[in-house]
């Protein structure tokens, strides 16, 4: 086997592992106490924070380019989130208006939230895009990722009985997957997508938590279907900066 086919045999052994922490570790862990690691007031949940160190540790064997541990390649690339970014400004605003919950609960969820975007990120669009990258092109990359990341969480709804939720939020994590590929491919960066995913599902979940979220998940779906337009939009510039396209070499 070669090196190309090495490498995405690596990611997916490290999604698989990535999964079962993230699938297993909470119902292990509640076994034996608490969940959550207490930092001061802010609970740091332990199934998060672990999934988050397996990753950093196995991203040690790829190249830090290959995982976009690289600064973006022009900083007027990250306007490119503008359209998210408002998203997240109506999130937010919409939470300031139904009112905020306490400072504590809020630095608990910016906490959480910022590692499991930080997870998802360096999972898949970093360490499974590095070996995808190793032998598709980046369109394929960018669609096979997204399925991925969309699908991950699905046997777990389906194990505990809640197929619609499970549905939904496979379709949620296929749309905005397109789009955080997007970003990833045009800033030739993993920090983008960590930063917009922590901004987008913490203001989220600010308005979710204060009782301000006006719609069902169907039509939460139906309101997003502008980002990932908007991700195909932006990945009409198919070949990453410094890196040649896999399906042409």
């Amino acid at each position: 086997m070669n090196m190309a086919g090495n490498r995405l045999a690596l990611s997916l052994a490290i999604l698989v592992g990535w999964a079962l922490i993230g699938w297993f570790a909470g119902p292990l862990l509640a076994l034996f106490g608490d969940t959550s690691i207490d930092l001061g007031g802010i609970a740091i949940p332990q199934t998060l924070f672990c999934s988050v160190i397996f990753l950093i540790g196995m991203s040690a064997l790829f190249e830090s380019r290959e995982i976009g541990f690289t600064a973006p390649i022009v900083l007027r690339s990250l306007l490119l989130a503008w359209l998210p970014g408002l998203y997240a400004l109506g999130f937010l605003l919409l939470a300031i208006w139904s009112g905020l919950p306490s400072i504590a609960m809020a630095s608990s969820l910016l906490v959480s939230t910022a590692l499991g975007a930080a997870s998802q990120e360096l999972m898949f669009r970093g360490i499974l895009f590095a070996g995808l990258r190793s032998r598709y092109s980046v369109t394929a990359t960018a669609w096979i990722s997204s399925l991925a990341s969309g699908f991950a969480w699905l046997p777990v709804w389906l194990w505990y009985g809640f197929w619609e939720l499970g549905i939904a939020d496979m379709a949620l994590g296929v749309l905005l997957g397109i789009l955080f590929s997007a970003i990833r491919i045009r800033t030739n960066s993993l920090y983008p997508c960590i930063l917009l995913h922590t901004v987008w599902s913490y203001c989220l979940t600010l308005l979710r938590v204060s009782g301000g979220e006006l719609w069902t998940q169907p039509l939460f779906i139906a309101i997003i279907i502008p980002l990932p337009i908007y991700g195909l939009f932006l990945l009409r510039k198919k070949v990453l900066p410094g890196l040649p396209d896999a399906a042409a070499a």
